[in-house]
């Protein structure tokens, strides 16, 4: 996977969505998980706090009084965050991680 691919904007079908929706919870597992290992790198785990910083600057919060895109803004910065923060994170961690979510543990 290449930085283009990341930074890629994909439109979203309603497929996706409701496979994106469906993943939710593991995915809020994942990133719980994540928070409180001890692998991860505190600079790593500042990225999430980082991106709830921005979304808290005055510029975005002027945003949100515009109907549509004030509620877009949120989304695409928390999603990129998000995954930034786990692309970031070790890989064999997030397996691990993974491999025990889906096995239910």
């Amino acid at each position: 996977m290449t930085v283009w691919d990341i930074m890629r904007l994909r439109v979203a079908n309603p497929a996706t969505i409701g496979k994106f929706i469906a993943y939710l919870p593991q995915f809020i597992r994942l990133f719980c998980r994540l928070m409180v290992d001890k692998r991860v790198s505190l600079l790593t785990k500042a990225v999430p706090l980082l991106g709830l910083l921005l979304l808290l600057s005055p510029p975005l919060l002027e945003l949100d009084m515009i109907p549509l895109i004030g509620e877009l803004d949120a989304i695409v910065v928390i999603g990129l965050t998000l995954k930034l923060f786990v692309w970031l994170c070790p890989p064999d961690v997030v397996r691990e991680h993974v491999a025990r979510i889906a096995r239910g543990a």
